[in-house]
């Protein structure tokens, strides 16, 4: 595809406009592109990491490229009918922020989904990576601290239950890594959303589940009734540096992360790609966009480059692939 110079001098103009001027930016936009707004598909409701990511985002995007970019949520099977979507979108204008589960052990999972991550998406780029966090109601006696809650649910067994974002979600991925490790048996209960598995603990639907930081951030008022105990990371996390880690709290080596990816097409040209990962690289390291995105408890990497998605994939299907066989989690 050619490039247009009055299309690059446009979007050259809508960096400076944004604040975000980057000289190598003039010779980034495929040529009448985009032609129309542009779609950021999420696959969890409101409040959930790549909700509160695309909602954030949307603004210095259509800022830099000249067109609105509109979030459209596309809830189901844990995230994977959002990916499906943007997989198979034919418009040239669809993108996609998915969860890490998406792109790793998904389709194990689940043989049916209607695409696959390799061969029908892109990475654009690496837009999220932080813990999770257990949480439990703080009615429950023994959450006075992380060690005394996982005794007490050894000592339930399957009498307990743990609710997720779904089938193969990272929050149901999670609990069954911390089952194998911590020697839990608790049962899972398989829900829609992050707010949902809140909700079911602090009814006594489930007794623990795990969250993101973004819904356990204390300023954005999700945790009424509930009691963060600790987070997944092999330390503490950023965000929440008061909570210890599990590990810290006696189950050894445990490390899990979660983390999220911009994807597009697989058919999108290389021009289309090739600009888009050109302007998502300047936004997710403009500091005040970086710090609104942190108060929402949403941690930037560094390294935001396609390629840090593509080593994020080879470690978790190291990490993930023999939970799935080990645990029975295949339909």
């Amino acid at each position: 595809m050619a490039f247009s110079r009055t299309h690059s001098r446009r979007t050259l103009l809508g960096w400076g406009a944004a604040g975000l001027c980057a000289p190598w930016m003039a010779q980034a936009a495929p040529e009448l592109w985009p032609g129309q707004p542009v779609t950021l598909v999420v696959g969890f409701a409101k409040g959930s990491v790549s909700e509160v990511l695309a909602s954030t985002l949307a603004e210095p995007m259509s800022r830099v490229i000249g067109q609105p970019v509109k979030v459209e949520i596309v809830e189901g099977k844990a995230g994977a009918l959002a990916a499906a979507r943007v997989a198979q979108s034919t418009d040239g204008h669809t993108l996609g922020i998915v969860m890490s589960n998406t792109l790793t052990v998904a389709k194990s999972i689940d043989p049916s989904l209607p695409y696959e991550p390799s061969k029908d998406l892109r990475p654009v780029a690496f837009t999220s990576d932080d813990a999770m966090v257990l949480v439990a109601a703080a009615r429950e006696p023994s959450a006075t601290s992380a060690a005394e809650f996982l005794a007490a649910a050894r000592i339930a067994g399957d009498k307990w239950r743990y609710g997720s974002q779904g089938v193969g979600s990272v929050g149901h991925l999670g609990m069954e890594l911390l089952g194998m490790k911590a020697g839990l048996k608790a049962r899972h209960v398989a829900l829609n959303s992050g707010p949902q598995v809140l909700d079911a603990i602090r009814s006594g639907q489930v007794q623990m589940g795990m969250t993101s930081t973004t819904l356990a951030t204390p300023s954005n008022g999700r945790m009424q009734s509930l009691k963060a105990l600790a987070v997944t990371s092999y330390g503490r996390a950023d965000l929440l540096p008061h909570l210890p880690s599990i590990r810290e709290v006696g189950v050894v080596g445990f490390d899990y992360r979660i983390w999220s990816a911009m994807v597009a097409p697989r058919r999108w040209s290389e021009a289309q790609v090739s600009y888009m990962v050109a302007v998502m690289d300047r936004v997710l390291h403009d500091k005040p966009w970086v710090a609104k995105l942190r108060e929402q408890g949403v941690n930037i990497p560094r390294d935001t480059t396609p390629a840090q998605v593509n080593r994020e994939i080879v470690r978790e299907n190291r990490l993930l692939g023999g939970i799935v066989e080990i645990r029975q989690l295949a339909k």
